[in-house]
């Protein structure tokens, strides 16, 4: 992994799904599960850019599909371990927790209230990450 190559000003998260935790370094739009609401007067058919596999909004019958879409943004263990390691948790905090096994969305970025987007069955909440996911998880931020 390349230190350099990654922008700081995405955020770090994780993902659960069908009891497997996966990392994934994205821009905030990507961690947006209902972005159809989020940004209504967003026109797919106008833009040039394919976002997400125009998968604007998440649901049970395309999780996987957009685990998909955001392969490219994800960051083994190994990776996680190494930014923590050699650039500082404070720098990397864990900012997103996406449990799609709990239907649960956990927004760690209280600038923006990105809880509020998601799918209507779902549980979305402000609060830090670090307190949804296991103990072997937490405590790669501990040990940096």
């Amino acid at each position: 992994m390349n230190l350099e190559a990654l922008d700081p000003s995405d955020l770090l998260g994780a993902i659960r799904y069908k009891s497997d935790w996966r990392f994934f370094l994205c821009t905030i739009a990507e961690w947006i599960l209902d972005y159809a609401s989020y940004d209504p007067g967003h026109n797919t058919f106008q833009s040039q850019f394919v976002f997400r596999n125009n998968l604007f909004t998440i649901n049970e019958e395309n999780f996987s599909d957009f685990l998909e879409a955001i392969q490219e943004y994800e960051l083994c263990l190994s990776d996680v371990e190494n930014l923590l390691k050699y650039d500082g948790s404070n720098n990397w905090p864990l900012r997103i927790v996406i449990d799609f096994d709990e239907k649960l969305y956990v927004n760690g970025f209280p600038e923006i209230g990105i809880h509020k987007y998601i799918p209507s069955n779902w549980r979305g909440l402000e609060e830090l990450p670090l307190n949804f996911v296991p103990d072997h998880i937490r405590e790669l931020w501990s040990q940096s």
